[in-house]
């Protein structure tokens, strides 16, 4: 998978898509690897290119959220101003995965506002795709006597 096929940077002025393609660095990972701990300060943004990955919250119980699917983005911490990881990023299997580097991200969207806007709204969405999964995860878990409340 190349950078112009991920959904988040999907319609971006081809010179721009360059300059975020040769800021990406395609890793491996062995299975077990810890990307990032939550809590610590979001240097980078991933996109999955092959395996699975775990995205854990632990905060008197825990909660996991597997990405699996090519395109995959994790990370997204790094993207906005509190600036530091929510979860914690653990290989569940062999991971290939794109890696972005906050600052080099940066740069490029401070040079081409309209892009960074872009690409946020398009991370918003992904984000709330996620949100909304955990909440009909937590009220199947609940059962079915409890009404939802979606804020």
């Amino acid at each position: 998978m190349i950078v112009k096929e991920i959904e988040l940077f999907n319609g971006i002025d081809h010179e721009i898509m360059n300059e975020i393609a040769n800021i990406c660095l395609e890793e491996s990972y062995a299975k077990e690897t810890v990307l990032f701990e939550k809590g610590e300060d979001a240097e980078r943004l991933y996109i999955l290119l092959e395996g699975t990955v775990k995205l854990i919250i632990k905060n008197g119980g825990t909660l996991t959220y597997k990405l699996t699917e090519p395109g995959d983005i994790f990370g997204w911490s790094c993207m906005v101003e509190s600036g530091r990881y929510t979860a914690s990023g653990i290989c569940a299997t062999d991971l290939k995965a794109l890696k972005i580097e906050r600052e080099k991200l940066d740069k490029i969207f401070n040079l081409h506002p309209d892009v960074g806007m872009k690409v946020l709204k398009r991370l918003a969405g992904v984000f709330s795709k996620r949100l909304s999964n955990a909440y009909k995860d937590l009220l199947l878990a609940r059962g079915s006597d409890t009404s939802p409340s979606y804020g």
